[in-house]
């Protein structure tokens, strides 16, 4: 027993030893030289208890050892060309050292570790376009993630989000939150896919459309923004309607030949009616030279004589009136006439 008490000593040094258990190394033997560096992890910080292995890429022999708890490793090894990597459970490093010839000692062969997360990618559509700009939430109790849909195709992305079971919904203003009916479950090193279909909260807009104070038939009436484009006509009244359009901000068009195109910025909310009136200008005529605008000569002197004939039928439509409700005035004309046929006859 007491020949054995010095062995299970040693033993027992050897074990809490922090360099002795962090580094494992082969047999030292004469012209071993060291390879050394650091370990950390994405902050910066040391990060202790990281494989790193180094392979001679003749023999295939692997000398390793582990980071301490500074994040340093100190492999001790024979002359040769090695393949030097580090490796942890759940982890990856940004690199692989390939092909270092060892001839003399080397430091600063560092490694960044990053965890191996999982990942949640899709879709969001209102069934049959794309839709920009929704926001996709991944919650649990312990973690939130977040993203937006690009273009073109209305694709999201959540990268690095800890394994583990989550609630997933998509919203955007001017539509009904979609929440995925089922937990969603995300997994180390994996990309999980799901889509998201928005039902719309439609707007309506409206209005008329005229010229010179009457309505304007046949004007193309178009709303337009980068996602959704919709458009009509005026009818017989200039009136126009555009319905289910998604919350936003529109370019709003109206044109017809003859006359000058026009273009307003409009905003639309969720289920909002929207009034919009709108006056045309006549598009100047080649080569008039008449004295209304847009118009030529020919065409101004008729404008001007259907409006003298407007106004003397209103003048004998009012004389008429007065004539007929005070018949008295036509006889006050009527007795000077005969007084001068009273003289006359004399």
């Amino acid at each position: 027993m007491r020949k054995a008490l010095p062995a299970i000593l040693a033993l027992m040094i050897l074990m809490l030893s922090p360099n002795l258990a962090s580094t494992q190394v082969s047999a030292q033997v004469p012209g071993e030289l060291h390879v050394a560096g650091a370990v950390v992890n994405e902050t910066g910080a040391p990060f202790p208890g990281v494989n790193v292995a180094a392979v001679n890429m003749t023999t295939g022999s692997t000398y390793f050892s582990i980071s301490d708890v500074t994040g340093d490793y100190n492999i001790t090894l024979p002359s040769g060309t090695y393949n030097i990597s580090a490796s942890l459970l759940n982890y990856s490093a940004n690199r692989t050292y390939v092909g270092i010839i060892v001839n003399s000692d080397i430091s600063a062969l560092d490694f960044t570790m990053t965890e191996i997360l999982g990942s949640l990618a899709g879709h969001v559509t209102n069934g049959t376009a794309p839709i920009v700009g929704a926001t996709v939430y991944l919650r649990s109790a312990l973690f939130n993630y977040s993203g937006v849909s690009t273009g073109p195709l209305g694709e999201y992305s959540l990268a690095k989000v800890e394994p583990g079971t989550y609630v997933a919904y998509a919203e955007k203003t001017g539509y009904w939150t979609a929440y995925h009916t089922e937990p969603v479950v995300i997994a180390r090193g994996r990309t999980t896919e799901l889509n998201f279909t928005l039902d719309e909260q439609p707007a309506m807009l409206f209005g008329k459309v005229a010229w010179g104070g009457g309505p304007v038939l046949g004007v193309q009436v178009i709303l337009e923004s980068a996602t959704f484009t919709a458009s009509t006509n005026t009818d017989a009244n200039g009136n126009y309607t555009i319905s289910n359009v998604p919350t936003g901000s529109y370019t709003l068009v109206f044109r017809k030949q003859g006359y000058v195109e026009k273009s307003v910025q409009i905003s639309l909310s969720a289920f909002e009616e929207k009034r919009y009136d709108v006056v045309l200008d006549k598009e100047p005529i080649e080569g008039s030279t008449g004295f209304i605008p847009g118009f030529d000569l020919p065409h101004s002197l008729m404008i001007v004589g259907l409006m003298l004939a407007i106004i003397i039928l209103i003048a004998s439509i009012v004389i008429r009136h007065k004539i007929i409700h005070k018949p008295e005035l036509l006889a006050l004309e009527e007795e000077p006439e005969k007084k001068e046929e009273e003289v006359k006859s004399d």
